[in-house]
Protein backbone atom coordinates (compact mmCIF):
# COMPACT_ATOMS: atom_id res chain seq x y z
CA UNK A 1 0.00 0.00 0.00
CA UNK A 2 1.43 3.15 -0.99
CA UNK A 3 1.68 6.07 1.77
CA UNK A 4 -0.96 9.18 2.04
CA UNK A 5 0.49 11.70 -0.25
CA UNK A 6 -0.34 16.11 0.29
CA UNK A 7 0.92 17.05 -3.08
CA UNK A 8 -0.88 20.08 -4.68
CA UNK A 9 -4.45 19.67 -5.43
CA UNK A 10 -4.37 16.31 -3.34
CA UNK A 11 -4.85 15.91 0.56
CA UNK A 12 -3.69 13.55 3.07
CA UNK A 13 -5.80 10.29 4.98
CA UNK A 14 -5.18 12.33 7.99
CA UNK A 15 -5.82 15.83 6.60
CA UNK A 16 -9.19 14.20 5.10
CA UNK A 17 -10.01 12.54 8.54
CA UNK A 18 -9.81 15.92 10.36
CA UNK A 19 -11.74 18.03 7.52
CA UNK A 20 -14.46 15.48 7.75
CA UNK A 21 -14.84 15.40 11.81
CA UNK A 22 -14.66 18.73 11.52
CA UNK A 23 -17.80 18.98 9.23
CA UNK A 24 -19.76 16.45 10.89
CA UNK A 25 -19.52 18.45 14.19
CA UNK A 26 -20.63 21.75 12.05
CA UNK A 27 -23.33 19.81 10.89
CA UNK A 28 -24.29 18.64 14.19
CA UNK A 29 -24.51 21.81 15.85
CA UNK A 30 -25.93 23.52 13.13
CA UNK A 31 -29.03 20.56 13.83
CA UNK A 32 -28.95 21.84 17.02
CA UNK A 33 -32.34 23.78 18.36
CA UNK A 34 -32.12 27.30 20.30
CA UNK A 35 -32.52 25.87 23.50
CA UNK A 36 -29.98 23.43 22.98
CA UNK A 37 -27.06 25.40 22.07
CA UNK A 38 -27.42 28.03 24.66
CA UNK A 39 -27.26 24.96 27.22
CA UNK A 40 -24.29 23.62 25.70
CA UNK A 41 -22.79 27.26 25.40
CA UNK A 42 -23.52 27.78 29.25
CA UNK A 43 -22.11 24.32 30.30
CA UNK A 44 -18.59 24.91 28.47
CA UNK A 45 -17.98 28.51 30.11
CA UNK A 46 -19.91 27.68 33.35
CA UNK A 47 -22.17 30.08 35.31
CA UNK A 48 -21.06 34.01 35.38
CA UNK A 49 -21.44 35.76 39.08
CA UNK A 50 -23.37 39.51 38.55
CA UNK A 51 -21.11 42.04 38.07
CA UNK A 52 -21.41 45.56 39.00
CA UNK A 53 -22.92 48.02 36.50
CA UNK A 54 -25.09 44.56 35.05
CA UNK A 55 -28.26 45.26 34.07
CA UNK A 56 -30.89 46.47 36.93
CA UNK A 57 -34.45 45.87 36.63
CA UNK A 58 -36.93 48.47 37.81
CA UNK A 59 -37.81 47.78 41.63
CA UNK A 60 -40.66 48.74 43.62
CA UNK A 61 -40.46 48.46 47.43
CA UNK A 62 -42.65 46.63 50.15
CA UNK A 63 -41.71 48.11 53.59
CA UNK A 64 -38.07 48.59 53.38
CA UNK A 65 -37.53 45.78 50.77
CA UNK A 66 -36.22 46.47 47.72
CA UNK A 67 -37.91 43.62 44.90
CA UNK A 68 -37.39 43.15 41.32
CA UNK A 69 -41.01 43.83 39.11
CA UNK A 70 -40.06 40.42 37.85
CA UNK A 71 -39.45 37.64 40.82
CA UNK A 72 -38.06 34.25 39.67
CA UNK A 73 -40.56 31.13 41.11
CA UNK A 74 -39.14 28.33 43.35
CA UNK A 75 -40.49 25.81 41.54
CA UNK A 76 -38.00 24.11 40.10
CA UNK A 77 -35.95 23.38 43.50
CA UNK A 78 -38.93 21.50 44.69
CA UNK A 79 -40.48 20.12 41.36
CA UNK A 80 -43.80 21.61 41.26
CA UNK A 81 -44.50 21.10 38.12
CA UNK A 82 -48.47 21.26 38.16
CA UNK A 83 -48.93 19.39 35.53
CA UNK A 84 -51.99 17.60 35.93
CA UNK A 85 -52.23 13.70 34.16
CA UNK A 86 -48.29 13.46 33.49
CA UNK A 87 -47.22 12.50 36.56
CA UNK A 88 -43.84 12.00 35.23
CA UNK A 89 -42.93 15.69 34.77
CA UNK A 90 -42.00 16.68 38.47
CA UNK A 91 -39.92 14.21 38.97
CA UNK A 92 -37.64 15.04 35.38
CA UNK A 93 -37.66 18.53 36.92
CA UNK A 94 -36.02 17.42 39.76
CA UNK A 95 -33.64 15.17 37.72
CA UNK A 96 -33.01 18.24 35.28
CA UNK A 97 -32.90 20.51 38.40
CA UNK A 98 -29.72 19.83 39.87
CA UNK A 99 -28.62 21.92 42.87
CA UNK A 100 -25.78 23.24 40.38
CA UNK A 101 -28.09 23.79 37.80
CA UNK A 102 -30.43 25.99 40.22
CA UNK A 103 -27.20 27.76 40.95
CA UNK A 104 -26.76 28.63 37.59
CA UNK A 105 -30.22 29.73 36.90
CA UNK A 106 -30.18 32.04 39.71
CA UNK A 107 -27.00 33.34 38.71
CA UNK A 108 -28.55 33.97 35.59
CA UNK A 109 -31.44 35.86 37.20
CA UNK A 110 -29.23 37.92 39.16
CA UNK A 111 -27.18 39.02 36.37
CA UNK A 112 -30.58 40.32 34.22
CA UNK A 113 -31.25 42.42 37.34
CA UNK A 114 -33.94 39.42 39.27
CA UNK A 115 -33.21 40.43 42.82
CA UNK A 116 -35.70 38.15 44.42
CA UNK A 117 -36.85 34.38 44.31
CA UNK A 118 -39.97 32.88 45.57
CA UNK A 119 -39.29 29.43 47.15
CA UNK A 120 -41.97 27.02 49.12
CA UNK A 121 -40.56 26.23 52.74
CA UNK A 122 -42.38 22.65 52.78
CA UNK A 123 -39.75 21.57 51.90
CA UNK A 124 -37.74 23.40 53.87
CA UNK A 125 -34.46 21.26 53.97
CA UNK A 126 -33.83 21.45 50.31
CA UNK A 127 -34.63 24.94 49.84
CA UNK A 128 -32.41 25.97 52.20
CA UNK A 129 -29.40 23.70 51.28
CA UNK A 130 -29.24 24.92 47.92
CA UNK A 131 -29.66 28.68 48.83
CA UNK A 132 -26.77 28.07 51.12
CA UNK A 133 -24.59 26.69 48.61
CA UNK A 134 -25.44 29.88 46.22
CA UNK A 135 -24.70 32.42 48.86
CA UNK A 136 -21.26 30.78 49.36
CA UNK A 137 -20.81 31.13 45.80
CA UNK A 138 -21.56 35.14 46.16
CA UNK A 139 -24.82 34.91 45.50
CA UNK A 140 -27.15 37.03 46.49
CA UNK A 141 -30.35 36.88 45.73
CA UNK A 142 -33.34 37.37 48.43
CA UNK A 143 -35.68 34.36 49.43
CA UNK A 144 -39.22 34.95 50.05
CA UNK A 145 -40.06 32.21 51.54
CA UNK A 146 -43.84 30.66 51.22
CA UNK A 147 -44.62 28.49 54.49
CA UNK A 148 -46.80 26.60 55.23
CA UNK A 149 -48.02 26.93 59.24
CA UNK A 150 -51.03 24.35 60.43
CA UNK A 151 -52.69 24.82 63.31
CA UNK A 152 -51.42 22.81 65.27
CA UNK A 153 -47.71 24.39 64.65
CA UNK A 154 -48.43 28.01 63.45
CA UNK A 155 -44.52 28.91 63.78
CA UNK A 156 -41.65 26.26 63.17
CA UNK A 157 -41.91 26.24 59.19
CA UNK A 158 -41.56 29.82 59.70
CA UNK A 159 -38.73 29.70 61.80
CA UNK A 160 -36.88 28.05 59.14
CA UNK A 161 -37.12 30.76 56.50
CA UNK A 162 -36.71 33.49 59.48
CA UNK A 163 -32.58 31.59 60.42
CA UNK A 164 -32.18 31.00 57.31
CA UNK A 165 -32.01 34.83 55.86
CA UNK A 166 -35.53 35.45 54.16
CA UNK A 167 -36.70 38.91 53.33
CA UNK A 168 -40.29 37.90 53.57
CA UNK A 169 -42.81 34.96 54.06
CA UNK A 170 -46.00 34.57 53.17
CA UNK A 171 -49.20 32.11 53.81
CA UNK A 172 -49.02 29.20 51.47
CA UNK A 173 -52.14 29.86 48.57
CA UNK A 174 -53.99 26.48 49.66
CA UNK A 175 -53.57 27.71 53.54
CA UNK A 176 -55.12 31.28 52.89
CA UNK A 177 -58.26 29.90 50.97
CA UNK A 178 -59.17 27.28 53.77
CA UNK A 179 -58.19 29.86 56.33
CA UNK A 180 -59.79 33.15 55.29
CA UNK A 181 -63.33 30.27 55.57
CA UNK A 182 -62.25 28.58 58.77
CA UNK A 183 -59.71 30.65 60.81
CA UNK A 184 -59.25 33.93 59.82
CA UNK A 185 -57.66 34.36 63.32
CA UNK A 186 -54.97 31.94 62.56
CA UNK A 187 -54.10 34.42 59.31
CA UNK A 188 -53.86 37.47 61.78
CA UNK A 189 -51.44 35.30 64.22
CA UNK A 190 -48.87 34.17 61.63
CA UNK A 191 -48.90 37.66 60.12
CA UNK A 192 -48.17 39.49 63.48
CA UNK A 193 -45.37 36.48 64.37
CA UNK A 194 -43.82 36.72 60.70
CA UNK A 195 -44.00 40.48 61.31
CA UNK A 196 -42.35 40.43 65.19
CA UNK A 197 -39.36 38.71 63.43
CA UNK A 198 -38.77 41.68 60.77
CA UNK A 199 -39.86 40.33 57.83
CA UNK A 200 -42.71 41.41 55.43
CA UNK A 201 -45.27 39.20 56.14
CA UNK A 202 -48.18 38.49 52.90
CA UNK A 203 -51.26 36.10 52.43
CA UNK A 204 -51.44 34.24 49.40
CA UNK A 205 -54.49 32.66 47.82
CA UNK A 206 -56.54 31.22 44.53
CA UNK A 207 -59.99 33.04 46.08
CA UNK A 208 -60.38 37.03 45.99
CA UNK A 209 -62.10 35.34 49.16
CA UNK A 210 -58.35 35.66 51.18
CA UNK A 211 -58.02 39.39 50.09
CA UNK A 212 -60.95 40.46 51.23
CA UNK A 213 -60.96 38.75 54.74
CA UNK A 214 -57.87 40.04 55.38
CA UNK A 215 -59.37 43.19 54.58
CA UNK A 216 -62.52 42.80 56.77
CA UNK A 217 -60.61 41.84 59.54
CA UNK A 218 -57.98 44.15 59.43
CA UNK A 219 -55.01 42.05 59.23
CA UNK A 220 -51.75 44.15 58.88
CA UNK A 221 -50.20 42.48 55.44
CA UNK A 222 -47.53 44.22 53.88
CA UNK A 223 -48.56 41.77 50.35
CA UNK A 224 -50.90 39.70 49.05
CA UNK A 225 -50.03 36.86 46.09
CA UNK A 226 -53.11 35.67 43.67
CA UNK A 227 -53.09 33.68 41.40
CA UNK A 228 -54.90 34.09 38.24
CA UNK A 229 -56.07 30.72 37.68
CA UNK A 230 -59.70 29.63 38.80
CA UNK A 231 -59.66 28.02 42.31
CA UNK A 232 -60.30 23.88 40.55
Amino acid sequence: MTSPISDKGKISRRGFLKKSVLATAGAAAASLGVEERILLASTSTGPKSPEPGDHVMPRGKIGKVSISRLIAGGNLINGYAHSRDLAYVSDLMKHYFTDGKVIETLAICERTGINTMVANNKDGENTVRILRKYRKEGGKIQWLAQVNPTPKDLWDNIQTAIDNGAVGAFIQGGIGDDWSRTHPDLLAETVAFIKKNGLIAGVAGHSLRVPQTCEEQRINVDFYFKTLNSVN
